[in-house]
């Protein structure tokens, strides 16, 4: 059975990944990594998720953790990636990384990381919002330059990025599908603009109540609209695409994959 540690396993991510983990018949949860300044060190982390005791404590040994894993699951901060990096690449550990918000160097070091070890990096590891991503692609290219692109991303109130990691990968297909540039995109829009360009695609957020998710491509003509949207109703669904990630991953060669190569689509 693979052993795997999870990094940032207190936050709303980590206890849906910790559920995730007890439904499966082929990984357990070996180490619940957490901030060493965290007030739950120390508690059972199934009795904190609300299921049942599993024995595994939260503690802050990251090294130890990555050391004794068979896989290691990142969804903590982006202040810590170099450090949990740095030690998968010393204990050769395949790493699923879930964080959003990452820089452009960040990414960088990321691939260059998975020269070495195999890293599943998305922004989103539903298995639903893969397909959105897939759907968006096969609709971008169908529509062309025929249909305006609207993107709209709502999630709670406490969310701290914006647009989501999950808007912004939306983005990315939208851009590389329809052949466009990151100059073609707007990010919301305030004042008096011009007549909208065919080849602008527009990516809005709002920030409200207790919103798991909510994301939706729009595509206009004159003559009729298409909307994509995948609504997440709890973040079990993460948990679980994320679970699916980390199995896959431990089966690789070292190499930069996503959740599209996990999924098969």
């Amino acid at each position: 059975m693979n052993k795997i540690a999870l990094i940032g396993a207190g936050g709303r991510m980590g206890r849906a990944i910790t559920q995730a983990i007890s439904n499966t018949q082929e990984s357990s949860l070996a180490y619940a990594v957490v901030r060493p300044d965290s007030y739950s060190i120390g508690f059972d982390s199934g009795l904190h998720c609300g299921i049942k005791e599993n024995g595994v404590k939260f503690t802050s040994d990251l090294e130890e953790a990555i050391q004794n894993s068979d896989g290691v699951i990142d969804f903590s901060s982006v202040d810590g990636l170099e450090k949990v990096l740095s030690l998968c690449l010393q204990y050769n550990k395949p790493l699923v990384i879930g964080l959003t918000g990452l820089t452009s160097a960040q990414k960088k070091k990321i691939e260059d990381a998975s020269n070495s070890i195999p890293i599943v990096l998305s922004p989103n590891m539903s298995v639903g919002v893969n397909l959105l991503f897939k759907l968006t692609e096969i609709a971008a290219k169908v529509l062309g330059d025929d249909f305006d692109v609207e993107v709209l991303d709502i999630h709670h109130r406490h969310k701290k990025d914006s647009p989501s990691g999950t808007a912004n990968k939306i983005k990315e297909v939208l851009v590389q599908a329809l052949e466009r540039k990151e100059s073609d995109v707007i990010y919301g829009r305030h004042g008096i603009y011009p007549e909208r360009s065919t080849k602008e695609i527009g990516v809005h957020t709002m920030r409200a109540g207790e919103v798991v998710g909510e994301h939706t491509v729009y595509f206009f003509s004159p003559e009729e609209r298409i909307e994509i949207t995948h609504k997440a109703q709890d973040r079990k669904t993460f948990g679980v695409g994320s679970v699916k990630a980390v199995e896959f991953v431990i089966k690789q060669k070292p190499g930069f994959y996503d959740m599209f190569n996990v999924l098969g689509i």
